[in-house]
């Protein structure tokens, strides 16, 4: 062969190879890319599980607090409801 043709056939090539090489480069960026969403979106959930959680567990406490307060005027209406009728019944009964 001549020089000219060796020279294109090496060029051919080498441009063939470099595609590969590219696609391979592009290939691996794509499943990094691929992984990093995946972290991305475990990331997220759990941080979402923890806001739930979180939520949670504060909701709870309000709840335990307001039944608390409930349980408190419950216990003194009967308190007030006894006395009533501890009253009327010594007016009745002198």
């Amino acid at each position: 062969m001549n020089k000219l043709t060796l020279s294109a056939l090496l060029m051919v090539l080498t441009l063939g190879l470099a595609a590969c090489g590219s696609e391979n480069e592009d290939e691996a960026a794509l499943e990094q890319a691929a992984e990093d969403a995946e972290q991305q979106m475990d990331e997220a959930g759990d941080a979402a599980e923890e806001t739930y959680e979180e939520g949670a567990a504060e909701a709870g406490e309000e709840i335990g607090e307001s039944a608390e307060e409930a349980g408190e005027e419950v216990a003194e209406s009967a308190e007030e409801a006894g006395d009533s009728i501890e009253e009327g019944y010594d007016e009745a009964t002198n």
